[in-house]
Formats: C-alpha cells, sequence, structure tokens
C-alpha cells in the first residue's frame, strides 16, 4: 500500500462530508482491511500492544501475531470458527455465527484439578435489535475443588448497549454499579473498516475495543466518538474518568486514533496512541 504524509485532524473538525438528513445513511467505498494496530502510552517508544493480521483469499481473518510470542490461528468452518493458541497448540475461544454476525462465544479451559480434561469455562450470547448489539448473556463455570463436578453462575443481561442515532451512546454491566456514556458529532462520520467499537469495557483502550473481530458484532457505529466519561450509578453528573478522542486521516483511512484518558477521581492523565495499517485490499 503507497504510504502518505499523515496530517492531524483536531477534535471536532468534519472529517467526511455529514448528512443533511439523518435518516440518509452515508455510501462508503469498499476499504482495504486493517492489517496492523498498535497502541503506545505516554509517548513510550515500546507499544503496550502490536497486532499483525492476515486473511485468507476470501477475506476472513486467518491469524493475529502479536508483539511478544502470542500467535492466534482462525480456522473457519460453516457457521462457527475457532481461534487457537498456536504455541500451545489449544483452542481457546469458539465463535458462532449467523451470516457474518456473531451470536455467541465460548471460552475453554483445562480443569487443574482433572488430568487432561477440559471444560467451557465461560459462554457468551450475544442478542440483536435487528443488526445493533443490545445485550450479552453470560453463563460461567468453575470446577469443584473437593468433588467432581462444575459450579455454573447465569447472568442473562450481563451486557447492555443503548443506541442513540445509529450510535451506542451508553454500556452498562449487571456486576458493577458503574456506566459509560459516549458522545459523537455526527459529521465525524466513520469509515467502514475502522474497527473501534464499544466494546465490553469501562475503559475503551485496551485490544478488545479496537480489534478487527468488532466489525462481525452487527452494526458498528455510524459516526466516531468525540468523547466519553464513566460515573457510579446513579450519579451521572460526577464523572469519574473522561476520555477525549481525536483521529488522524489519509484519504478514506482512520491511521491514528489519540485517546487521552482523565482521571478526575485521582488526577492522572494518560495518552494513547493508536497506530493503523490497511494493507489487504477487498475483492
Amino acid at each position: 500500500m503507497k504510504k502518505y504524509p499523515l496530517f492531524l485532524l483536531l477534535t471536532g473538525l468534519t472529517v467526511w462530508t455529514a448528512c443533511d438528513d439523518d435518516n440518509d445513511t452515508p455510501i462508503q467505498p469498499e476499504l482495504n482491511k486493517l492489517t496492523n494496530v498498535s497502541c503506545y502510552k505516554n509517548d513510550n517508544p515500546t507499544p503496550l500492544f502490536s497486532a499483525d493480521i492476515n486473511y485468507t483469499n476470501d477475506g476472513k481473518i486467518s491469524n493475529m501475531r502479536f508483539s511478544g510470542d502470542q500467535n492466534l490461528l482462525f480456522i473457519h468452518s460453516d457457521g462457527k470458527f475457532t481461534v487457537t493458541n498456536v504455541n500451545s497448540g489449544s483452542t481457546i475461544e469458539e465463535y458462532t455465527l449467523s451470516g457474518n454476525v456473531i451470536t455467541g462465544k465460548t471460552i475453554a479451559k483445562e480443569n487443574p484439578y482433572a488430568s487432561n480434561e477440559v471444560y467451557t469455562s465461560d459462554k457468551y450470547t450475544y442478542y440483536y435489535n435487528g443488526s445493533n448489539l443490545t445485550r450479552t448473556a453470560w453463563v460461567t463455570r468453575w470446577p469443584k475443588e473437593t468433588t467432581a463436578g462444575y459450579e455454573e453462575r447465569n447472568y442473562p443481561e450481563y451486557e447492555k448497549y443503548t443506541w442513540e442515532n445509529g450510535n451506542v451512546a451508553l454500556f452498562a454491566q449487571s456486576q458493577d454499579n458503574k456506566e459509560i456514556r459516549y458522545e459523537y458529532k455526527n459529521g465525524m462520520v466513520a469509515p467502514g473498516n475502522f474497527p473501534f467499537r464499544v466494546a465490553g469495557s469501562f475503559s475503551p483502550t485496551g485490544f478488545e475495543s479496537v480489534t478487527p473481530l468488532n466489525l462481525l458484532y452487527g452494526t458498528m457505529n455510524r459516526n466516531l466518538p468525540s468523547s466519553a466519561y464513566t460515573y457510579t450509578v446513579p450519579l451521572e453528573n460526577e464523572v469519574n474518568i473522561k476520555y477525549i478522542f481525536a483521529y488522524t486521516t489519509v484519504g478514506d483511512y482512520i491511521t491514528v486514533m489519540t485517546v487521552v484518558e482523565e482521571n478526575l477521581q485521582n488526577g492522572e492523565t494518560n495518552t494513547y496512541k493508536y497506530t493503523f495499517e490497511y494493507n489487504f485490499a477487498t475483492k
């Protein structure tokens, strides 16, 4: 892919032309797929994480290789795909699909109290309203220490996503009394290949927020977030942590995202810089 000089877009500037009618769907060109994402904290030259993403000829993820020694292999079959840790040879996750949308995920672990026994420790089921992800159910299991068998706990409304104007405006989790609210500007339309998603986290700075797997959870946000903040329910006006987003673009591609994290409780401020490369051309 040809390299271009970068230019910084300040938060609030229009990146793509906004539609006058909110019901109009912006037409996006077919863009290359994400092939690398890296994250740097506070100008440290060593990334918090860096992932190279490879694809099959038909555009499905074939593997993710992370900085360090983690290498994940994706094996696709009808209606599902599995994720295997190449180093250990063990399958760690299995995803269920409906078309190209993830509807379930299971995580496997070894039972430390039983020789060579692997069990499903976590099962997630994803629920959609149309193509908008709105709820996650979670069943967790763990082995008994003194007797055979497993304990189990069920959380039917573990995660909730509230949509407004084509974007996830609020994320909440049943096991926590916190919420995180996102704010958007209509002029900042998200490109179809940009992987950022309001994931199941109150801190939108980890890999789960920018993994290309996010593109498989139904509709993505229409707009790019400009800010977000967490609070303790029901004290929405008492902000705990605030996040400010800014983007650098080259043509139709977001090549850099910067997230400034301001902790209003302890006064600490951190800056996360994400770089994105797109070198797999969609056929």
